[in-house]
């Protein structure tokens, strides 16, 4: 097991875009429009990096600085 790389299988992989496109071709069907849960997916991963993403760095940077006092 090699720590830091990220393997994904390719069976794992497959099935994940099976999965993608069987929900891309049938929520329309539902009168879902799968371009709107795209521009959904995006602002909130828009909103997350710039709003969450930064507080959670300050915090783990300041563990770093207060655990570097501590020694």
């Amino acid at each position: 097991m090699q720590i830091g790389r990220w393997k994904i299988a390719r069976k794992d992989l497959i099935i994940g875009l099976a999965f993608i496109l069987v929900l891309y071709f049938t929520l329309p069907q539902f009168g879902v429009n799968p371009y709107f849960i795209f521009l959904t997916l995006m602002a909130i991963v828009e909103w997350v990096t710039k709003f969450v993403l930064p507080w959670i760095v300050l915090y783990w940077a300041i563990r770093v600085i207060k655990s570097w006092e501590s020694k």
